[in-house]
This record gives structure tokens, C-alpha cells and sequence, in this order.
């Protein structure tokens, strides 16, 4: 029984420390949004230059090729599982 009651001890205390990262990540976003603003650089004008958005749609690219290696590898494990 005390098994069981670590396992869901520990389970809620990892769904804890996700929503804590989660938190983290958006407040540095947050603050370094805030440090661009504060030293003067204008995201829209930067946003609007055509290399930032070739290389965004060079890493968009990249990632979904990324992860169409991910499911292939993911696939292969689950057949030899399988078998």
C-alpha cells in the first residue's frame, strides 16, 4: 500500500515541477520582452524583415522533419516490440 501512495506522491509532485517550468519560461519571456523594449529594438520591424522570416521558415521546416524522424524511429521500435 505504501508503494502505491509514493507512486501518486510522486507523480503529482513531477505534474509540480512541469507547471513550475512551464511558469519559468513564460516570466523569462516575458522579462526579456520587457529588456527588448526597454533598449529601444522594435519586434515588429524586426519581425518584418524577410531573412527572419526565411529562417523561421527554415526552422518550421526543419522541425517537422525532426519530428517525422521521431514518429519513424518511434514506429520501428513498436515493430520490433512487436515481433
Amino acid at each position: 500500500m505504501k508503494n502505491i501512495s509514493d507512486k501518486i506522491i510522486n507523480h503529482t509532485n513531477k505534474n509540480e515541477i512541469n507547471k513550475k517550468g512551464f511558469i519559468e519560461i513564460i516570466v523569462v519571456i516575458i522579462v526579456a520582452l520587457v529588456l527588448l523594449n526597454l533598449i529601444g529594438v522594435d519586434l515588429k520591424t524586426v519581425l518584418a524583415k524577410e531573412s527572419v522570416k526565411q529562417f523561421f521558415g527554415y526552422v518550421k521546416d526543419m522541425c517537422i522533419l525532426v519530428w517525422d524522424d521521431f514518429k519513424m524511429i518511434g514506429e520501428f521500435i513498436k515493430n520490433i516490440a512487436n515481433n
